[in-house]
């Protein structure tokens, strides 16, 4: 026992070194080189492996609650005594907690800060005067959190849940502070919802797509080509300055307006031109050629995820709608899955080998992870319609950088939900326990009725039958708010709305051209208009004479 517990810590601990270290790579791939805040970075790095390694514990919680209980019998294995299965727990618990406590203090405190840290940097200002500043304006966020504690103690159902189960019954005794903890991460889930829906949704569409259809590189569009649009250019600037040859002769307006356009767009066409020809010599888009085969069978393979992610969260949202308990009095819990679920039959098969399922969690929320980003810098940073930041590899300032963390957190955050209640729920709950459900003078024996021993669901006996730490915190936040529940529930249906619009996108959308993605990081939105008017020629109208 000892040994098994042991070594899924030892798993963990390694995950989370490793997701450090890919966080650390992470935000030094995206931060500006010219412009960077070395608290904003630390801060960036520090958040983002927090987030994720909240989330790798998921897949430890359901190892360690599964393996007590033995799938041949259908019972708890001997050493998975009370005392020992509440210590298991217990661990589990002041991990979470702890990460959450975490991240509650870093979106309220610690990011607000770096953020307003930076943002009062001048020349005149010692660095007291901008802690000073710093710490005025995150005030406003850390009161936020204070009066969500608040609620979190006085907030009570004010009708009881229509359910009679030692499992809920449970729930609905657990302390106030739980409950308080609980009450701030929901609000925080609920605001990673709307980041799920508007950067992770369309993130899931267009990168699996963007694999296969690829982007349009430099080779499309040849030096020759380019030269030519070149001579073009500057044969129409000589014959307009040939009209005005005579000093005495004044330019008219429209000549002027298009010779100062045609002076815009031989800067522009001359940067493509160096741009493509050092690139043609890199070593590394030189291997990007060579790989092109493989980023096609990837992209495929991501699209077949995608797929089958969408098909899961859909069953189970019909599922909820269709099977839940007490509906939306209770946030539309559900005993166990009655409608097939890919993913979570996948998963069950999985959780007997572990760590086999470890890694493919790991993995699954690495993907949702990176169609986030893919998301966050094909759509950029926005409040509503303002575009606030954009989110560029070695271009994106600490605010941008910043404002990116926090989304990445709020949306890592909701992905808890997903995982636990949408996507994998009976794996995310019970994991692969099982018990026997067939009594002989009051004790459990199924030795010679191995078909009753049968998945454990919210309705199993709690003496063996162990839920998840994480499965335990959800469920609270629906039974002591059930509105969270309903909020979480449509959400999803949102996401699914608006992962479709994006593949739909995606399919109609011609490939991005990673020429003029290089020249975006640095030029404003007229040349940004443009660079698109000769990236059109460069498509169409190359075909001209010399």
């Amino acid at each position: 026992m000892a040994v098994l517990v042991f070594g899924a810590w030892a798993i963990y601990i390694i995950i989370c070194a490793v997701l450090f270290v890919f966080s650390i790579i992470f935000t030094n791939y995206y931060q500006d080189k010219h412009d960077s805040e070395r608290l904003a970075t630390v801060v960036a790095i520090c958040s983002l492996a927090l987030c994720l390694s909240t989330v790798a514990l998921f897949p430890v919680d359901i190892f360690l609650v599964s393996s007590t209980v033995d799938l041949h019998t259908g019972l708890k294995h001997e050493w998975a005594t009370k005392e020992v299965v509440e210590g298991i727990v217990h661990n589990l618990k002041f991990v979470y907690y702890g990460s959450y406590g975490l991240i509650a203090i870093f979106c309220a405190f610690i990011i607000p800060f770096a953020y307003f840290y930076f943002e009062e940097l001048e020349e005149e200002q010692t660095n007291s005067q901008r802690v000073m500043a710093a710490l005025k304006y995150t005030g406003f966020f850390v009161a936020f959190v204070l009066i969500c504690l608040l609620f979190g103690f006085v907030l009570r159902p004010t009708e009881k849940a229509p359910i009679d189960l030692d499992f809920f019954k449970k729930l609905l005794s657990s302390s106030l502070g739980e409950n308080s903890i609980s009450f701030v991460i929901s609000i925080l889930m609920v605001l990673g919802m709307v980041v799920f829906i508007c950067y992770t949704a369309p993130g899931l569409s267009l990168l699996p797509i963007g694999m296969i259809k690829g982007t349009s590189k430099i080779n499309s569009v040849s030096n020759s080509e380019l030269s030519s649009l070149l001579k073009v250019n500057r044969e129409k600037q000589r014959i307009i300055n040939a009209k005005y040859s005579d000093p005495t002769k004044t330019m008219s307006r429209k000549d002027a307006k298009q010779f100062e356009i045609l002076r815009n767009e031989e800067k522009v066409l001359l940067r493509q031109l160096r741009i493509a020809t050092e690139s043609r010599s890199q070593f590394w888009n030189k291997i990007m050629f060579i790989l092109r085969p493989f980023e096609l069978i990837i992209g495929f393979m991501l699209t077949i995820l995608t797929a089958v992610i969408f098909m899961s969260i859909f069953l189970t949202c019909i599922d909820k709608v269709k099977n839940s308990i007490c509906g939306k009095e209770c946030g539309y819990i559900i005993n166990h899955p009655d409608i097939f679920n890919p993913l979570n039959f996948i998963f069950l098969k999985a959780s007997k080998y572990f760590p086999i399922d470890y890694f493919f969690m790991v993995l699954l929320i690495l993907y949702f992870f990176i169609s986030t980003v893919y998301g966050v810098i094909s759509l950029g940073i926005r409040f509503f319609w303002v575009h606030l930041y954009r989110f560029r590899k070695s271009s994106t300032p600490p605010q941008g950088l910043l404002f990116g963390a926090i989304l990445f957190m709020l949306s890592l955050l909701a992905l808890n939900y997903t995982l636990t209640m949408v996507v994998v729920p009976q794996y995310a709950q019970f994991g692969s326990q099982k018990y026997c459900n067939h009594t002989i003078n009051g004790d459990r024996n199924c030795t010679e009725y191995s078909q009753l021993i049968v998945p454990c669901d919210v309705t199993a006996p709690t003496d063996i039958c162990t839920p998840t730490v994480i499965s335990t915190f959800i469920h609270r936040i629906t039974l002591n708010a059930p509105f969270f529940g309903v909020i979480f529930y449509y959400a999803h249906w949102g996401f699914l709305g608006v992962a479709l619009l994006g593949f739909m996108y995606a399919m109609i959308r011609s490939p991005n051209n990673a020429l003029y993605d290089d020249l975006d990081d640095d030029i404003g939105e007229e040349e940004q208009g443009l660079l698109a008017n000769i990236g059109r020629r460069n498509r169409g109208a190359i075909g001209i004479d010399d």
